[in-house]
């Protein structure tokens, strides 16, 4: 079974032939990929184009891709990369707005925490989850892409991909949750008390 395998094995697969091993690494990773970019571009019909872009360009790509084992990283590399270009066609890096989304796309939104550096532990229910969406949004583009880039991969694979010191995106991070923790006590004290006491 597919599900079972590791993503080098699936390049290997592909490159011998299996496209269902290809169809095997889509579905392994839209969702992360959507999530990301949608969290920088704020509208849904931007981020499925700039979602098919990535993996149009990955499938031409990926029989000459030699890094097996850091197929993931190659995969947000590239869907920053097309999102830029995306900001830069539209002369603008401010977001779009935001509609509506499916409950599924909100994985890193589905938790807060209040302990650094851990990403994001208390969960969130699902009548609070506009309210983080809305929260998140006033967040810079750089402070909601690295939020949502830790939701897919370590520090590690983040620093090796932005070409910063894991010790800078650490600080930043914990900047971030402190914005972002802020920014919920200021408009729902009320529900940031309540979280932050479970």
């Amino acid at each position: 079974m597919m599900k079972n395998l590791e993503d080098s094995e699936l390049v290997l697969m592909f490159k011998e032939g299996d496209n269902k091993a290809f169809e095997e690494i889509v579905l392994r990773y839209q969702a992360q990929l959507y999530t990301y970019i949608i969290s920088l571009v704020k509208d849904p019909e931007a981020a499925n184009d700039i979602l098919q872009d990535v993996f149009i360009r990955i499938f031409r790509k990926l029989r000459n891709y030699s890094e097996e084992n850091k197929l993931k990283h190659w995969l947000f590399i590239i869907a920053k990369n097309l999102t830029m270009d995306f900001f830069r066609r539209n002369k603008t890096r401010r977001a779009l707005p935001l509609e509506s989304r499916e409950e599924d796309e909100m994985s890193i939104l589905d938790t807060v925490s209040d302990k650094a550096p851990q990403p994001l532990e208390v969960i969130i229910t699902n009548d609070r989850k506009e309210m983080l969406r809305k929260a998140i949004s006033d967040l810079s583009i750089e402070e909601r892409e690295l939020i949502y880039l830790k939701d897919s991969l370590t520090f590690k694979e983040i620093s090796e991909m932005q070409n910063k010191p894991i010790g800078t995106l650490l600080s930043k991070f914990n900047r971030s949750l402190k914005k972002l923790r802020k920014i919920i006590s200021e408009k729902e004290p009320e529900v940031y008390n309540e979280e932050c006491v479970r």
